[in-house]
């Protein structure tokens, strides 16, 4: 799951401040939008683990769940984009770090999903995009792969600005989480 505590590894202290926020911003997220489909933080660390693991957040359904709704993936994606924003908050869009890059993969997986597969697009509708034949968009026109893009850049933007929103208003208590990781 989580993986060994990785002993060797020395993080200076400033990464140690970063990661806290990146991995508070999922964690704050998460039980902000535990009402709204976001599974329940388990664990949070910012104790390396394995290569290039700083830290992160580990959630739990309360219960065995077979199929998800669009206000759970929605709340999900947001959690997935809370630690990118979090740094966002504290060092300002010029000093960001590439901490998310595993989370900009699975938000785009995600609201790809949600486009391409799951019906979750008002404007494409309840349509296969991504069955055995269309899975590179063979049998797709250029104008429907574009508004597929369009859809899933608007699902990760929409989440980002809401998380913003969301983190700000809570800063103080993303800043308590993170001085205690």
């Amino acid at each position: 799951m989580m993986g060994a505590e990785n002993k060797s590894k020395v993080v200076p202290d400033s990464e140690k401040r970063i990661t806290a926020y990146h991995e508070g911003g999922h964690a704050l997220v998460a039980m902000l939008l535990e009402n709204e489909g976001a599974d329940p933080v388990h664990k949070a660390t910012i104790v390396p683990r394995g290569s290039g693991i700083m830290g992160l957040v580990q959630q739990q359904p309360k219960d065995d769940r077979y199929s998800q709704s669009k206000k759970q993936m929605l709340g999900r994606l947001k959690v997935c984009l809370a630690g990118r924003v979090a740094e966002e908050l504290l060092l300002g869009d010029a000093d960001v770090t590439t901490g998310a890059s595993s989370d900009f993969q699975q938000a785009t997986r995600m609201a790809r999903g949600m486009v391409r597969r799951f019906g979750f697009s008002d404007s494409l509708g309840a349509v296969d995009y991504e069955s055995a034949e269309t899975n590179e968009g063979a049998f797709m026109s250029d104008a429907t792969k574009q508004k597929i893009e369009d859809e899933v850049r608007e699902l990760v933007v929409n989440a980002h600005q809401q998380t913003r929103v969301l983190l700000k208003e809570n800063y103080s208590t993303l800043d308590t989480i993170a001085k205690q990781l």
